[in-house]
Order: C-alpha cells, then structure tokens, then sequence
C-alpha cells in the first residue's frame, strides 16, 4: 500500500466506517453519533499509515486506547469492539482490491490491531470492576465506622448516665446530706461526685455530709486518697464529712496502707453517722 493512495482514501474510508458503524442499533456508536464515529476512524486509520510508515506499531496503541477510554464509559462492548475491527477490515480490504494495492502489511497490521483492542479492553475492564468494587468497600467500611462511633456515642452516653445516677445525693435531714458509694471508686468518678457534691452543698446549705463507703468493694489507697480529697474539699465549704460503712477489712487495709485519715470523722454504721450528724447540727429526732 502506498502512501499516495491512503492519503487519497483514508478520508472516504472514514467516512465509510463511520456511517457503518454508526448505523448499528443498539450499538455505543450509535449512541455517540456518526461524527465521533468518524473521528475515531480517522485516528486508526492515520495509526495504521504512521505504523507502516515506521515498521513499528506504537501508533495503534495510543488509538486503541483512546477510544476504549472514551468509549468504555459510554457502555462499550466487547462485541462492539469486534465489529469495530471487522468494519474498518472490511472497508480496507474493499478499497485495497479495488485500488489493486497489496493487503498483506494491512492484514498484519488488523491482526496486531484485534490483539491490542482485547488487550486495552480487559485491562479498563478490570480496572472499572476494581474501582467499582472498591468504591463499594469504601461505603462499606464507611457505614460501618458510623455505626462504631454512634454505638461508642450512645454507650459512653450511658456509661456518663450510669455514673451520675451510681452515686446518688440525698437529704435526708435539713443541712444533712447522705452519699452512698456503690462499686469501684475510681479518679473520674471521685471526680464527678466531687463537682455534683459541691454543687449541692452550696444548693442545700449543707453542714454535714454523711459519705457511705459500704458498697465499694475494693478499698485502696487511691480510693483512700480520693475520700481526703473529697473530704477537703467540702470542708472549704465550711462543711464537715463523715465516712461511714467501714468495714473490718477496710479499717485493717487502711491501717495496713497506712493512709492518713487524720481530720475525717468515722462511724461503723450509717445510723451512728446519722447521729452523729444530728448532734453536730444541735438536732434530734422527736419520738413519735
């Protein structure tokens, strides 16, 4: 094939595979239009003159990928494809025979075409189906972090509500306050009833704070020193803390520790704290 003859012809041949291709129903160049039809046939068709022209077939491979790049996302299919390089077959060997130019170059040249459009295919295939089913992961993994954080949202909600009701604050006589402590008595809980004690002493003019440690199942060191802490506190206040519910265990692993309880007022029972309050606020409970 000389290159006289293509640069006569590749125009018409164009124009001939295009309104081929673009006349196929239910086809993506039917889709795109006999004008876009007719731009990716010229493309090839000058690949195939530049791939003659060197001996080599680069040119065919920047054409093939173009219009799988373009194509696929309109819904490119691998039939589509195969029609594609029987069309552009077809109008060349039609045109060879009639110009009596020899067809062996072209036919290398389609065969090295069909290979490179398989090719191009499978690979943009798969990379779609591997962006698809990643994007699909992603969402994924993305609903499963928002249920983690609205779980781990309403679950330290709950442990908040859990810890404020955990240690009630009562009245139960005008100046007196009973604060009974159930379970383990860690930083951020002696924390939290020292803000809330606080706050309700000042609220109930409170003198006496009755402070029950009976329910707290392990007492040491650190829940000796946060109970000094406590007691200190409320004690700027001009309020006085008594610690009830002192076991025998808690009193020998008190002593044992040896923690300073110097200036906190103990009774064994909440009753005796109960009266000792009483006394310290001048009061008594009249017979009925």
């Amino acid at each position: 094939m000389t290159v006289a003859w293509f640069e006569d012809s590749s125009a018409e041949l164009a124009a001939a595979v295009a309104r081929r291709l673009s006349s196929r129903a239910g086809s993506v160049f039917a889709v795109v239009g006999e004008a876009a039809c007719r731009g990716h046939a010229a493309a090839t068709l000058t690949a195939l003159r530049d791939d003659l022209t060197t001996g080599r077939t680069e040119a065919v491979r920047a054409a093939v990928r173009a219009l799988v790049d373009d194509l696929l996302p309109r819904g490119l299919g691998f039939s589509d494809l195969r029609y594609y390089i029987h069309s552009l077959k077809s109008a060349l060997h039609g045109a060879l025979a009639a110009a009596g130019e020899p067809s062996q170059a072209v036919d290398a040249w389609l065969l090295e075409l069909t290979l490179v459009c398989s090719m191009h295919f499978v690979v943009h295939r798969e990379e779609v189906v591997q962006q698809r089913a990643a994007q699909v992961e992603v969402r994924r993994l993305e609903s499963q972090l928002a249920e983690i954080k609205a779980a781990f949202a309403e679950k330290s909600d709950l442990l908040e509500r859990i810890r404020q009701t955990s240690t009630p604050i009562a009245p139960v006589v005008e100046g007196i306050l009973v604060v009974p402590l159930v379970g383990v008595f860690d930083t951020l809980r002696a924390e939290l009833l020292t803000e809330r004690l606080l706050q309700a002493v000042g609220q109930a003019h409170a003198r006496v704070v009755i402070l029950d440690i009976g329910g707290v199942p392990v007492f040491d060191i650190q829940a000796a020193e946060l109970i000094v802490r406590l007691a200190k506190a409320v004690r700027l206040l001009g309020t006085e803390l008594i610690l009830v519910g002192v076991s025998p265990v808690t009193a020998a692993t008190i002593v044992e520790l040896g923690v300073d309880l110097a200036g906190l007022r103990a009774q064994g029972s909440l009753q005796d704290g109960l009266a000792l309050a009483l006394r310290l606020r001048r009061l008594k409970i009249a017979p009925l």
